[in-house]
């Protein structure tokens, strides 16, 4: 993408913050703003709640339409083992704690009936930085 390109699309997103902050002003507030006196520490504490919510929705949706297993990505995933087929299963439930708090997500993941063993693609091949 180029400067030009992401500059834009930079302050698209932040247009479309701007709006919907003041949606949930509107929301969160009888009278469309906090009635006089409130202190700021006040309504900073709830931009901060606020935000953080934002956050962790944005991030577990991110990262649940990041993972996929089987065909869903167009390509085939094979045992770790025994470079046999694997059968794709339910997604796992799995917590994931980011610095905005925990969020959940629904981990892929594969069977290989010849191992007998369940695979979880996102382990290896996942977007994660960072230590394990």
């Amino acid at each position: 993408m180029g400067e030009e390109m992401a500059a834009r699309k930079a302050q698209e997103v932040r247009e479309e913050i701007r709006r919907f902050a003041e949606q949930l002003r509107r929301k969160v507030y009888a009278e469309g703003h906090p009635d006089w006196g409130t202190l700021f520490s006040e309504i900073e504490e709830l931009g901060v709640q606020i935000g953080d919510a934002v956050c962790r929705e944005f991030v577990e949706q991110a990262v649940g339409q990041q993972a996929c297993t089987g065909g869903e990505c167009g390509r085939e995933h094979r045992c770790p083992t025994c470079d046999g087929p694997v059968e794709p299963r339910e997604a796992e439930p799995r917590p994931l704690l980011t610095r905005r708090g925990e969020i959940a997500w629904q981990e892929p993941q594969t069977y290989c009936p010849k191992c007998r063993k369940a695979f979880f693609p996102s382990v290896e091949e996942s977007g994660h930085s960072g230590g394990r």
